[in-house]
């Protein structure tokens, strides 16, 4: 069996990403623990406002832990893989980098665009302090946007490399067989991130934090409803999406829809979000701090039109391949048999 060295090389790195989430995991383990024992401690002491309201924490950081966990089992597994050369590893190390491609990139030019941005003087602050505290400032979003740079580099390094034609052949070729896949990778790839989007939405049902939606900030039971809908139906869409079902690319491109007008709404109203980051604060007991009005809205602005352009991108691919999901044959659409 004929290993490439690139194959070999991006093992090795996927594997030091794995390890790398792991400890990320085991830290989140032992700070949910600690934030358990300090909650503890302080309501024995006598509860008050604070602990009443950060009691959630550490439940949040066990969920972080789990979810860094199951990352590194899905590395881990996608390296043995590519060492045994698996057809299935491809597919998998493929849609590992386009989550950092899709992740790494967005979050470059962002951290970028804010080197350009002039960063708002505090009244009375010394104006030699204040360009201090700005120069470390930049200095800071720009190693911020060098390491989402290489993240975003490495996943379309591997984006390219393992849809190169030599590398598919040796995938395919460990098998004793070529069989091409009928699913499209960027299906394939849009199916597993609608996928994880479910857990997400699941997550995010049961905080006790308030929810967004078109422009509302949902509490309560309407929070927990809209977001447990929100994730039966993007579950739903990825699956269909996965089995290559007409109703599952309808469904998609649905969400896809809703989720760009929400995008819309707050990008033309952007003080529906600002309102909606005060109401967080206030939830998580987070002191309020002031705030330079066009900053943030040039922050929000950048963000929503990254999300604006990724959504047209997915709903032009979604139509793109629509001959390569099946279509349900009603009766009037099987033939007859021919009259002699």
């Amino acid at each position: 069996m004929k290993r490439l060295p690139g194959v070999i090389f991006s093992a090795i790195v996927l594997l030091l990403v794995s390890l790398l989430q792991l400890l990320i995991a085991l830290a989140m383990g032992i700070g949910g623990a600690v934030e358990q024992r300090q909650i503890r401690s302080t309501m024995h002491q006598g509860a008050n406002s604070n602990s009443q309201i950060l009691v959630w924490m550490p439940a949040f950081t066990y969920g972080l832990c789990v979810v860094f966990a199951a990352l590194a089992v899905w590395a881990i597994l996608t390296v043995v893989g590519l060492f045994r050369m698996r057809r299935w590893a491809r597919y998998s190390i493929l849609a590992i980098g386009g989550c950092l491609a899709l992740v790494g990139l967005p979050a470059m030019l962002v951290s970028l665009l804010m080197l350009a941005v002039p960063l708002p003087v505090p009244a009375g602050g010394d104006a030699s302090q204040v360009h201090n505290v700005q120069a470390m400032t930049k200095v800071v979003f720009g190693v911020v946007g060098l390491f989402y740079g290489m993240i975003g580099a490495v996943g379309v390094s591997w984006l390219v490399y393992f849809n190169r034609k030599k590398v598919r052949d040796e995938f395919n070729s460990a098998l004793g067989q070529s069989v091409p896949s009928r699913r499209p990778f960027l299906i394939s790839a849009i199916a597993v991130l609608t996928m994880i989007g479910g857990p997400g939405c699941l997550l995010m049902a049961f905080l006790p934090l308030p929810g967004a939606f078109l422009g509302l900030t949902l509490y309560g039971w309407q929070r927990a409803v809209v977001f447990l809908v929100y994730a039966v139906l993007v579950t739903a869409a990825g699956v269909g999406l996965w089995r290559l079902e007409e109703w599952g690319r309808r469904l998609a491109m649905a969400m896809q829809l809703v989720g760009l007008a929400q995008f819309i709404v707050y990008l033309v109203r952007p003080s529906l979000m600002k309102d909606y980051g005060v109401e967080i604060d206030k939830a998580m007991n987070v002191p309020q701090l002031p705030q330079a009005a066009q900053f943030q809205n040039m922050l929000s602005s950048a963000m929503f039109g990254f999300e604006i352009l990724f959504v047209f991108a997915i709903l032009a691919t979604l139509h793109h391949y629509r001959g390569a999901f099946r279509r349900s044959i009603g009766p009037s659409q099987t033939k007859s048999p021919a009259l002699p």
